[in-house]
């Protein structure tokens, strides 16, 4: 189907400019027409509340929708401009990439209809050397399957990202506010959450790494993945902390958009290696657990392996007044099911421990 509307512009514009008065002059409005515009002001309100709701929607949207020139309507010229357009989508999700590198994009073209959400026709008067363009929107879940095809961090089920930020001023930053970070991320196989209006949570602390913060978080949220970060015009400054690691980086020269898109990309890339490593260590080894000051505590640990179905056993091997060491076997790598674990809030990464695979401290 072919669509064409009539841009509303011009005929505002008039009808604004008829209810204006005359240069040095002032004027009254008609009763009829004050009640008139006294009655569309509560509409044009909820159009502006309209329109702040789907804001971020459309820019989620925008990642996943091209426009293709076609000569015509029929299939085979469909079909191959849906094989242009899942190509272009697949680079633009991969920061630039080429995508035919990733594992699953020749299974991808075989069929790339099969990933399209929605198309529609429009005429474009001989522009970019076609009567025609195809905007093609694909399915954002199907095209993250696509990049994770053969990619283990991309795979692996990732909590979401509590992301803080403020303005230089101090005042926070909503998902409107961060639309293009919302929308790489989700690109990237990343969903990301911000503070709920009603739940503060302590920036500085959570960007120092502050255990107990992290763990707050982690509970209120279901993640101990967090961003936080100043947003200026010109420049950004972000902290990511991940399962109770820091890492810190700034990014300048380019507009606000942009810089937003940069961090989503240095976020991801960050989580990636990390996922990456975790997907392919051991799956048995020695786990050292600080932070056990009581039976309580200790009851609590065991609790939270022996409550993982891919956990075979769990036996202490060692202790000091810091904490136990135990030799832990399962079906699934160990360093990914410690990072799972953190999502509760009671297991966070801590600094190495000799004689151990990997160090935790279990948070009460």
């Amino acid at each position: 189907m072919i669509a064409a509307s009539r841009p509303p512009g011009p005929v505002v514009h008039a009808l604004w400019m008829d209810a204006m008065p005359r240069f040095g002059q002032t004027s009254r409005l008609p009763s009829s027409d004050a009640m008139t515009m006294r009655a569309a002001r509560p509409l044009a309100f909820l159009m502006l509340l309209l329109l702040a709701a789907i804001g971020p929607a459309l820019a989620q949207t925008a990642m996943y929708t091209v426009s293709v020139p076609v000569a015509d309507t029929s299939a085979a010229v469909r079909d191959q401009a849906f094989a242009n357009g899942l190509t272009q989508v697949l680079a633009r999700a991969t920061n630039g990439a080429d995508p035919r590198a990733k594992a699953g994009y020749a299974d991808a073209m075989k069929q790339p209809g099969g990933l399209v959400q929605q198309y529609q026709y429009q005429r474009t008067g001989g522009a970019n050397g076609a009567p025609l363009a195809l905007e093609i929107t694909f399915d954002p879940g199907a095209i993250r399957r696509v990049l994770a095809v053969g990619d283990a961090a991309a795979a692996a089920p990732k909590p979401p990202v509590l992301v803080i930020a403020h303005d230089p001023a101090g005042k926070a930053l909503g998902m409107q506010d961060l639309a293009p970070l919302a929308q790489m991320a989700d690109a990237r196989g990343y969903q990301i959450v911000t503070p709920k209006a009603d739940t503060p949570v302590d920036a500085k602390a959570l960007a120092a790494g502050d255990t107990s913060a992290v763990a707050g978080a982690a509970r209120q949220y279901n993640t101990a993945t967090v961003l936080v970060g100043t947003v200026r015009d010109d420049g950004t400054e972000w902290t990511l902390v991940n399962a109770g690691r820091v890492a810190s980086w700034q990014d300048s020269g380019e507009a606000r958009a942009a810089l937003l898109s940069n961090a989503a990309n240095a976020m991801a890339d960050k989580l990636d290696r990390s996922y990456t490593a975790a997907a392919g260590g051991s799956t048995s080894g020695k786990v050292w657990v600080a932070g056990l000051h009581s039976a309580v505590d200790y009851a609590g640990l065991l609790a939270t392996f022996q409550n993982d179905p891919t956990v075979k056993t769990i036996v202490p091997v060692g202790a000091t007044a810091d904490g136990v060491l135990f030799s832990v076997n399962a079906s699934a790598p160990l360093a990914r099911l410690v990072a799972g674990y953190a999502t509760g809030g009671h297991v966070l990464a801590t600094d190495a421990h000799a004689g151990a695979d990997l160090a935790v401290r279990w948070v009460p």
